[in-house]
């Protein structure tokens, strides 16, 4: 309750504080040591409960990973092998589709070959024939069976994915205009440890290094 009743109003008089000269920029400083004691206070006061309940939430997280790990193995296993069935048939299924479409195209060209004897004996010109030769083939698909009935509610679907294999290259392509600069980013990380270690002395283009005021507070 009392840390209830000492931070209800530490915002409201941060707002209301204007720092304009010494007096008010004493009290502060003054008000700002004291949030610092009062941020420890309340961390100390909450830190065996926490550690209490961090401890539970440990407990109750090994019990369900120990329970899951078999689980996502089988689940790991099935897909895998229902993905390797399913690779299979499609192949399977595309060897013999491709194999019915050479044997109707085959029976077409011979019965072409067919008609177009038989129109050259019926006394056919040499127009004739020639428009029957330029005409499209007629090529009757015949359906090809399913080679496996999907099981409903599993079904494969292909996933289209990236890797960076030169990453210099990639950006010689953004320069270029040829990939566009949404498939780069800028690595935040890197560049604030950069402008640590250099502390503006280093100039990179594309780069603004900049130094920002951090007030700290605490007793000595």
């Amino acid at each position: 309750m009392r840390l209830k009743e000492q931070t209800s109003t530490v915002a409201d008089q941060a707002k209301a504080l204007e720092v304009t000269d010494q007096r008010s920029y004493d009290l502060a400083a003054d008000r700002l040591l004291g949030i610092a004691d009062l941020r420890r206070e309340i961390v100390a006061h909450h830190e065996p409960i926490k550690r209490s309940a961090h401890a539970a939430w440990l407990q109750v997280i090994a019990a369900e990973k120990k329970l899951l790990e078999p689980v996502a193995e089988a689940e790991r296993l099935y897909k895998v092998k229902i993905a390797a069935y399913d690779a299979e048939q499609r192949r399977l299924a595309e060897e013999a589709r491709a194999r019915a479409e050479a044997e109707a195209r085959r029976l077409a060209e011979e019965q072409r070959e067919r008609d177009l004897e038989q129109a050259e004996a019926q006394g056919a010109d040499a127009e004739e024939i020639q428009a029957m030769c330029d005409a499209p083939l007629v090529v009757e698909h015949a359906p090809v069976e399913t080679t496996f009935q999907p099981a409903r509610g599993v079904s494969v679907a292909s996933t289209w994915k990236g890797d960076v294999t030169s990453l210099e290259t990639l950006v010689r392509a953004i320069v270029a205009g040829k990939a566009n600069i949404s498939l780069v980013m800028a690595n935040e990380t890197a560049i604030n440890q950069l402008a640590r270690a250099t502390r503006g002395t280093l100039q990179v283009p594309g780069i603004r290094f900049y130094s920002q005021p951090m007030v700290r507070a605490g007793r000595r």
